[in-house]
């Protein structure tokens, strides 16, 4: 399949299956990838036995009590957070390392549209959909909705229309409104929460909110509302503080980094898993000076606490002097660096030279979902580049 005959049929099944799309102007060829990715099974075997044991150990209370305190002050909720993802890079010997986890990914529906075409497969055939449906509706029975009532959605992140996923925002709009569900999009400071329930700025009772609001812990005054319905349970928010406080903190991949840690936890069968993909993370107090951490630079690299996307990512073999002694008067986390791999080629000439990629797996509770890779050029994965994106994977 041509470049060009791809993304008109990715256009065209996109547009008839989420109408919303009609009149959005949307940069397929920086969103998705028309590249293929064949890699080891092997490696997904690997991501399933880690997404497990994370998901397992989460749960524990000899976990949770070694955690500093939940900053919400959730109280233990018995659902999880749909649409998380957990995000690795991979290696030519066939190792894979975990980069970090989300509980508010982004691009599900993206790669679905994007294998769906490239596999030639039927939306009302295609299994990921089937199963994001169903973690939802799990969502919404653990929460106690009845089943007989059609739920009203809120879909919600700050400055919605200037996310480079609004398209994604509109096509999750058509999806709940397929199942038979109401929907709409809400600016996250935007709600009420008054009489004990969560609205829209038009009164609406809310009775999930679908959350991708990157303030993960709802700190700014601005999302009191949304802040208090979660504490209060009176909707459901998913995700949710409590699920990234449990899993997607970047304090937990330094809290999994060291022996005191494991030995509290008493988890041998879940510890072999996650070591195996773990990348080691530490605060700036884990070294003996700022010096130490300047000579060590080019094996690191450095993470604001609460970044997501890609965003103030520094490796450190290119950072300058300036740039490393800001990093060091804010809030860090410092990995071992390991560079993602490179797109597959026999030609060194190859455009593909270039082009570097990620794994994404999207999960709900311990399952993976979906799968796709990330296809993008330069440091992080930005959809900056054209014909980057998201982009089919087959192990």
């Amino acid at each position: 399949m041509s470049y060009l005959h791809f993304y008109k049929q990715l256009e065209s099944t996109a547009r008839t299956l989420f109408p919303s799309l009609g009149g959005v102007e949307v940069a397929w060829d920086h969103l998705i990838s028309p590249l293929e990715l064949r890699l080891p099974k092997d490696l997904r075997v690997t991501a399933e036995q880690a997404i497990q044991a994370f998901y397992r150990v989460s749960r524990r209370r000899e976990y949770q009590d070694q955690l500093t305190p939940d900053p919400v002050g959730s109280v233990p909720i018995p659902h999880q957070s749909v649409l998380m993802a957990y995000d690795f890079h991979s290696n030519e010997a066939g190792e894979l390392f975990l980069i970090e986890i989300n509980t508010n990914a982004s691009g599900y529906l993206l790669a679905s549209v994007m294998e769906m075409v490239k596999l030639g497969i039927k939306p009302e055939d295609y299994q990921p959909l089937k199963l994001l449906r169903e973690s939802f509706l799990s969502e919404l029975t653990a929460f106690g909705h009845p089943h007989s009532k059609a739920p009203f959605v809120a879909i919600t992140d700050e400055d919605l229309r200037n996310q480079k996923m609004y398209p994604e925002f509109l096509m999750y709009r058509d999806l709940f409104t397929s199942w038979g569900w109401r929907a709409e999009l809400v600016e996250a400071k935007e709600f009420t929460f008054h009489d004990g329930k969560l609205r829209t700025p038009k009164g609406e009772i809310v009775d999930l909110v679908y959350n991708r609001a990157t303030d993960f812990y709802f700190n700014n005054p601005e999302l009191s509302a949304l802040r208090e319905a979660h504490v209060a349970r009176a909707a459901c928010v998913t995700p949710n503080p409590r699920e990234y406080w449990l899993l997607a903190d970047k304090e937990r991949l330094i809290n999994l980094s060291f022996d005191d840690f494991w030995r509290r936890l008493n988890a041998p069968e879940c510890r072999e898993a996650i070591q195996k993909v773990l990348l080691p993370t530490y605060e700036k107090s884990h070294f003996s000076s700022e010096n130490e951490i300047w000579d060590q630079r080019k094996s690191l690299f450095f993470k604001p606490r609460q970044s997501h996307g890609g965003k103030s990512v520094y490796r450190g073999e290119s950072v300058s002097r300036k740039v490393f002694e800001r990093l060091m008067s804010e809030d860090v986390v410092i990995q071992r660096f390991q560079p993602a791999q490179k797109f597959p080629t026999d030609d060194p000439r190859s455009v593909l030279a270039n082009w570097k990629f990620d794994i994404r797996f999207f999960v709900y509770q311990d399952k993976i979902q979906l799968a796709a890779a990330r296809a993008y050029q330069g440091q992080v994965t930005n959809f900056a580049s054209p014909l980057g994106g998201f982009t089919l994977v087959q192990f």
